[in-house]
């Protein structure tokens, strides 16, 4: 097999490097972003849920979370029935720069496939999932 690392590390880095060039004038970072999508995307879900769906680990979620809060993206409101879980909102300042990180998501991944047949595409989103799975899997985070 050919140096899967290196395909992996060049592309996540590269694809940090687009985010952080494109992101820059809405006060988020590379690493944000996808906080603010699937918040916006799932309005009200907890940390617990956010931490699941975007497979990141519940100290990384809250910290990250603590920025968005602080930076006025995200508020928290806790859960009348338990007081330990909070559900996150997207604030007027994340919804107003979703369609923005939606479009520069569509426009970098049709970056990365611009040279690939539809049916190139679907096999590599496949293929891609399940090396994602295998990753998790083996590397409890």
């Amino acid at each position: 097999m050919k140096d899967l690392t290196k395909y992996i590390s060049v592309s996540y880095r590269r694809t940090q490097m687009f985010y952080t060039e494109h992101l820059k004038e809405t006060e988020i970072s590379s690493g944000q972003f996808m906080y603010i999508v699937c918040i916006c995307e799932h309005i009200g879900l907890t940390q617990d849920e956010l931490s699941h769906r975007l497979i990141i680990d519940k100290s990384t979620v809250a910290r990250v979370l603590s920025q968005l809060e602080s930076s006025g993206f995200v508020t928290k409101k806790t859960n009348t029935h338990d007081r330990r879980e909070f559900h996150l909102f997207p604030t007027e300042k994340a919804l107003a720069i979703y369609p923005k990180i939606v479009q520069l998501k569509e426009e970098w991944h049709h970056k990365l496939v611009e040279n690939l047949s539809d049916i190139e595409r679907d096999i590599l989103a496949k293929l891609l999932e399940k090396v994602m799975e295998n990753a998790v899997n083996h590397c409890k985070g």
